[in-house]
């Protein structure tokens, strides 16, 4: 069973350092474009194909669209100009454009040059993120293995003891079933959460199960003062007797008031008191 949790956080620790090592490329990349632009670049003019504007969430960019000729072949490109620049380009303007004589391709227009922006975003933050991010996931790979370790030697040497740890449930018994249930669900408004064959019948409240069952026949049978007795909250004691009364249930004790609570006790149509609940509110 610990081989899920265990294989998730691995698939994670796994995907982060992807994540980190993919950006650590295109840093990379990015970085030696640049490098090579701003050491090796030299310049030349440029003829413009086309300009136009870029919006991007409420943000604007001019760009144009570029060739340059270099020995006897032409490359084409797409480069970020100024507005001052753009509203002088046409198609046929000349533009300074900076390229990279061993790989024309490589190039971007002069008047805006990304290559010292790249260099300080690629060196000065990119690359230290980048290592972060793959850090991490070497740290909760680690972590994880630590904790896996702990938890392996504590089951190793650690002997749980054999403990009464809560109230599984609360049980009556009854003869009736149909009355019964008529009773808790029609008359207290009870939910059903198992049936077990019409034999044994289930209520959950809050994190308790309250049970009736007619599976132990005669056995056991219902009774008003057995000693145990399940109560059960409700938002205004006396309000609730008072309905209750007006169906014919019987009340065996009237409402009355302690130093937290309000309480009063009824009989359910099998024998079984009932004890209602009303925690007082400060």
């Amino acid at each position: 069973m610990k081989a899920g949790p265990s294989s998730t956080q691995s698939s994670g620790s796994h995907f982060i350092f992807f994540i980190g090592l993919v950006f650590l490329i295109l840093n990379l990349w990015s970085f030696r474009r640049a490098y090579i632009l701003k050491n090796s670049g030299v310049s030349i003019q440029g003829t413009v194909s086309r300009t136009y504007i870029v919006k991007r969430r409420g943000n604007v960019s001019f760009n144009a669209d570029y060739a340059i000729d270099v020995a006897g072949q032409r490359y084409e490109g797409s480069a970020d100009v100024t507005r001052g620049t753009f509203l002088t380009l046409r198609p046929g303007s000349m533009l300074p454009i900076r390229y990279v004589p061993g790989n024309p391709s490589v190039s971007e227009s002069e008047d805006i040059s990304h290559s010292t922006t790249t260099l300080f975003l690629t060196g000065y933050m990119g690359f230290p993120v980048s290592f972060f991010i793959m850090f991490l996931a070497f740290r909760k790979t680690g972590s994880s293995s630590k904790l896996e370790e702990l938890e392996s030697s504590s089951e190793e040497n650690i002997a749980i003891p054999n403990i009464v740890k809560g109230i599984a449930f609360t049980m009556y018994p009854v003869t009736d079933m149909d009355r019964a249930r008529k009773f808790y669900e029609g008359e207290l408004g009870l939910k059903v959460a198992r049936d077990v064959r019409g034999e044994w019948i289930e209520y959950h409240l809050w994190d308790n199960c309250f049970a009736i069952t007619s599976m132990l026949g005669d056995q056991v049978k219902p009774s008003a003062d057995s000693g145990g007795r399940i109560a059960l909250e409700v938002q205004d004691v006396d309000d609730f007797v008072s309905q209750l009364k007006k169906k014919g249930i019987r009340v065996i004790a009237e409402p009355f008031s302690t130093r937290v609570c309000r309480m009063a006790a009824i009989l359910d149509p099998e024998g079984n008191a009932v004890t209602l609940h009303t925690r007082n509110h400060k």
